[in-house]
């Protein structure tokens, strides 16, 4: 069966090298940790995203709030 030809997003094989460049992965635990060290401030800016929108404001906003919902801490 022949191989297809995947089309993937040049940036992509750029931030394979840079990872692989700044962490010794040697196994798939590596690779685990360093994915994790990648995936976490993005999922973490998703994250605030998404409850800045729930609540119908940003973090630092000291502007009256249009919502009883508040953030706690």
């Amino acid at each position: 069966m022949a191989k297809k030809d995947i089309k993937r997003n040049p940036a992509a094989e750029k931030i394979a090298d840079l990872i692989l460049n700044n962490y010794d992965v040697q196994n798939a635990k590596d690779v685990n940790e360093a994915l994790k060290d990648v995936f976490g401030p993005i999922f973490e800016k998703m994250l605030n995203a998404e409850m800045d929108a729930h609540l119908g404001y940003d973090k630092s906003s000291s502007e009256p709030k249009e919502t009883e919902n508040r953030r706690n801490g």
